[in-house]
């Protein structure tokens, strides 16, 4: 499943990054983050290791990532794992006068049993992950432009 987003932000790359690649101010935008930790941060960030938590409905999912790609204030890339499913996602920033485009790809691969599900109501999930990433890159645009 690839789920493609935009979103014009009226600040320059160099304020918008910070936000999407600092765990402390992702968290801010992401509100299904609950919390997470560095396992082991590598020079450049490529590789960096981490953990993350996130709650939905009253249930939690420990997820396991790494860094896959970093270019401070352009790009940076996860892969990120859990018991439901495994992900890349990659944030790609472009300036555009005195804004910032941001660029979202999402690649989701669901495991078993969500795999089979997903058969069914597969436009219903893509439809809702779609939603909640419009309404956090709207709470990131909030964050930002203040």
């Amino acid at each position: 499943m690839i789920i493609v987003f935009h979103k014009e932000i009226l600040r320059p790359p160099e304020v918008v990054f910070p936000w999407i690649s600092e765990p402390d101010k992702a968290m801010k935008w992401q509100k299904n983050v609950k919390g997470g930790d560095i396992i082991e941060r590598k020079p450049g960030m490529v590789g960096t290791t981490f953990t993350e938590v996130i709650e939905e409905g009253g249930k939690s999912l420990k997820m396991h990532g790494a860094i896959t790609s970093f270019i401070e204030n352009k790009n940076i890339g996860f892969h990120i794992a859990s018991k439901i499913h495994e992900f890349d996602i990659d944030y790609s920033l472009e300036s555009l006068n005195n804004s910032t485009i941001v660029s979202i790809e999402v690649n989701i691969k669901w495991k078993f049993p969500m795999n089979v599900v997903t058969i069914f109501i597969g436009t219903r999930v893509k439809n809702k992950i779609t939603n909640e990433l419009s309404a956090e890159l709207s709470e990131l645009k909030r964050l930002c432009e203040d």
